[in-house]
């Protein structure tokens, strides 16, 4: 792996107890809304399809919630040193920003596919095609990594860390609850709404393209902001 940054943030990330205790917490809430949800006789479609889409909504907030907070040093990860720490050492802002970038997402699809088994069971139970399980895989996966991504550059931005955890949580609000109160044609743009539509068949192709433009967009500021560290 010849970029240092990413090799270094995927072995601190893959053996700290706090990124472990993020994943116990994640696949168990998954797990107990699984068992809560499911009926009594799993032949009952019209339960365990309003089963699926709050197992999906769920997914999509933990996920994008803790990819955003580790990249942004809110859940500070053992070993793991931040972008604007890094800038004061022989990395190229190149480097760091392809390398934390890269980092966020295998994070993302790490826990995404760890909580397939529970989204396969259940797609199952509905007899509904995995085709739209793969739309919604990569939906999430690409809204994570964007949220992720401002994280990374809140951290570069921001010095202090209370501005830092209140711009954090303004954007999560921004996203999650302010965009439903945008008119129904651009609702799509909250991440819940735009996996329960991609779970129904419908090919978010919006939202793909405005969560990849935005994860893209914040690279390039990250990349920039990077400068006023001196490095190249």
């Amino acid at each position: 792996m010849a970029n240092a940054v990413l090799r270094g943030d995927l072995r601190a990330r893959g053996t700290s107890r706090k990124i472990r205790v993020v994943v116990l917490v994640y696949l168990g809430m998954l797990a107990l809304l699984l068992l809560l949800g499911l009926p009594p006789e799993l032949n009952q479609v019209g339960l365990s399809g309003g089963l699926e889409l709050a197992l999906l909504g769920v997914q999509v907030v933990l996920v994008t919630y803790f990819a955003s907070a580790c990249a942004l040093q809110e859940i500070a990860v053992e070993g793991e040193r931040p972008a604007a720490d890094l800038a004061c050492g022989p990395f190229s802002r190149r480097t760091i920003v392809i390398g934390k970038s890269v980092a966020s997402l295998a994070t993302v699809t790490y826990w995404l596919l760890l909580g397939l088994p529970m989204l396969v069971l259940v797609s199952e139970i509905r007899q509904s095609p995995l085709a739209s399980l793969a739309l919604v895989f990569a939906l999430v996966a690409v809204q994570a990594w964007a949220v992720a991504q401002i994280g990374m550059l809140y951290s570069i931005v921001f010095e202090s860390e209370f501005t830092r955890t209140l711009a954090h949580w303004a954007t999560l609000l921004a996203i999650f609850v302010a965009t439903l109160a945008l008119p129904p044609e651009m609702q799509w743009t909250n991440p819940v709404v735009a996996v329960a539509r991609a779970a129904q068949g419908a090919i978010p192709v919006e939202a793909v393209a405005c969560y990849a433009a935005l994860g893209l967009g914040c690279g390039g500021l990250a990349y920039g902001a990077l400068r006023r560290f001196g490095t190249t």
